[in-house]
């Protein structure tokens, strides 16, 4: 499928306190673009200098802003029926909020507490959706609570999550999640002054994510959360300001529309590449309401239209797939493409919706049984192709950020020890397979080859097992693949990868699929992260550059691939030093 499109086109992480002095500013832009999109970069940066005198003091490191904004909707008063000049009143609604925090950050959400834009607090209930495996840190919170604004109204409310003064010893921030607070926990402790009371634990908390006022953190909170990997706030790359304009301009003339595509089991589908991912991203680097409630739909229309759960509900997999399915037959390589661990993911630990729970750990329990089957048949199903193992892995990962168990945990290092003998078993760096067994189509022979696009997505389900288990050996897998890439998969021009490499009847040598650059440049990204060599961020940097302007994102799957993609990218990068992160921008200039 890409072949044809081809041939017819031409030839350290920051520290918290410091990520969030931008917050304000932020907050101020949800809602529209980025200013990196409307002006010029040097006529934004004199903006920016007056604009940063007149902020106010940033919070302090242990607060965040968090915006509330509600729906416009039409009042329910009908306007025969109200005084003349009375105002509508202001509905009360329930809003929840999941908030996610970075690796070591938050251990127990009763020391969370919520002011409104007057700074009164806000009487809240919190449970934990999510830890980090390693540590047990709260990964994710969700935060429910009332609050009254007219339709379109917003309000800056100030989650305040650090752990209590130290003549409190009662509230230690160490406190097991299990362990409940003695009953004068909430209004007994001596203090100073007045301050908000701490959130209360629910376990039967409801969370309210397509209420009619949602509630979003700053771009910047997001970034550090590492939520949904690395991640750069849009407004802030100023080295490839051409991504940020395209991305968003070819979502707003996509024709036909992006949510006018349906499920198809053949031709390129809306969610390839995993959509609500691709659009949670999105969100992320922009911390507004519509672009949040834009990747809520996308999450829940896959559920409706593209799962297919057993009676049970323990298992599910995409309606693509036979429906007399057991985990005795191995899942079809399409289908494997079609689970979509990642968004869903990203919807529970952005939203606390159950269903986006019950979604992740009923594709991945199916995956789990399934392993026998994909990997123990005629074939190993999952090195066909380096694309087959990368989505499984993906989706096992989220299912094991989501429920923690050894079991889970042993069989994802089993794809991992797979993963690295697969490897090795070459020298060249690619996970080397028959090319030809892949897709005749694409090459008639190639005994050993390998895919730089398919490189990457595995490439990037091995950094996200990593951020969960730690596992070492995968900063020698990443540093071999990025150095293949680097050295032997790049055309001649020096524009592009070769879409296919060791392919014996077609060497693919031009740069036709240069927009597969935002794609695969994140790979030289996750090098740098394990291995701090800037060398990556040059390779990478200069191959991006063509791949912005050789952007192709006419529809869904092209779109998802470079959104789900790039943005990671920058957020590797976004760890350079600043002295080096100047030199690169003045490259690219």
């Amino acid at each position: 499928m890409d072949a044809q499109r081809a041939r017819v086109r031409p030839a350290v992480r920051r520290p918290l306190a410091a990520l969030l002095l931008a917050a304000p500013l932020l907050l101020a832009s949800c809602g529209r673009a980025p200013a990196a999109r409307r002006v010029e970069p040097r006529v934004r940066a004199v903006l920016e200098t007056h604009g940063v005198a007149a902020l106010p003091a940033p919070p302090p490191a242990d607060s965040v802003p968090l915006l509330l904004v509600a729906d416009a909707a039409a009042s329910a008063l009908a306007p025969a029926k109200r005084p003349p000049g009375a105002a509508l009143p202001a509905p009360e609604a329930v809003v929840s909020a999941a908030v996610p925090f970075a690796p070591g950050a938050l251990r127990d959400v009763r020391f969370i507490r919520l002011r409104d834009a007057r700074g009164a607090a806000v009487p809240l209930r919190a449970k934990p959706l999510a830890v980090w495996p390693r540590g047990r840190s709260i990964r994710s919170a969700l935060l429910v609570f009332r609050a009254a604004l007219a339709p379109g109204e917003r309000a800056i409310y100030t989650l305040d999550f650090g752990a209590p003064s130290p003549s409190s010893p009662s509230q230690r921030a160490d406190r097991p999640l299990t362990q409940a607070p003695p009953a004068p926990w909430l209004t007994q402790v001596p203090q100073p002054f007045e301050v908000p009371p701490a959130a209360v634990l629910d376990e039967a908390l409801l969370p309210n994510p397509d209420g009619p006022i949602a509630a979003v953190l700053p771009p910047s909170w997001y970034a550090a959360s590492l939520v949904s990997g690395p991640q750069l706030p849009a407004m802030d790359d100023r080295r490839f300001p051409g991504f940020e304009a395209g991305i968003e301009g070819a979502l707003a003339r996509m024709t036909p529309a992006y949510d006018a595509y349906g499920v198809t089991c053949s031709a390129p589908y809306r969610t390839y590449y995993d959509g609500p991912h691709a659009l949670y991203q999105r969100f992320l680097r922009n911390g507004d309401a519509a672009r949040y409630r834009r990747a809520r739909a996308e999450a829940v229309w896959y559920r409706q239209h593209e799962l297919r759960f057993s009676p049970d509900r323990r298992l599910a997999v995409h309606v693509c797939e036979r429906e007399d399915w057991s985990p005795a037959a191995p899942l079809s390589w399409p289908v494997l493409r079609r689970m979509l661990g990642q968004g869903m993911v990203d919807d529970y630990l952005l939203t606390g919706d159950p269903a986006a729970r019950e979604a992740v750990l009923a594709m991945g329990e199916a995956l789990r049984q399934n392993q026998a089957a994909l990997t123990g048949g005629r074939e190993d199903v999952l090195r066909v192709t380096e694309r087959n193992m990368a989505w499984v892995m993906m989706t096992l990962s989220s299912y094991y950020a989501l429920d923690p168990r050894p079991e889970l945990l042993s069989t994802l290092r089993g794809l991992a020890d797979r993963t690295v003998a697969w490897q090795r078993q070459g020298a060249s760096g690619a996970f080397e397979h028959d090319l030809t067994r892949a897709d005749p189509s694409e090459c008639e022979r190639g005994p050993r080859g390998g895919s730089p696009f398919m490189t990457a997505l595995l490439v990037d389900a091995l950094m996200d097992y990593h951020a969960l288990t730690g596992d070492p050996r995968v900063r020698e897998v990443v540093a071999r693949a990025a150095g293949w890439l680097a050295e032997r998969a790049i055309t001649s021009d020096g524009r592009a990868f070769r879409y296919l490499w060791g392919c014996e009847t077609d060497a693919y040598d031009d740069s036709g699929t240069a927009d597969l650059n935002l794609l695969i440049v994140p790979v030289f990204g996750a090098a740098y992260a394990l291995t701090r060599e800037p060398r990556w961020i040059e390779v990478g940097d200069a191959l991006a550059d063509v791949g912005v302007k050789e952007m192709l994102v006419k529809e869904p799957k092209h779109w998802n691939q470079a959104m789900r993609a790039f943005g990671r990218y920058l957020g590797y990068r976004a760890a350079l030093p600043v002295a080096a992160s100047e030199g690169q921008r003045a490259a690219g200039r």
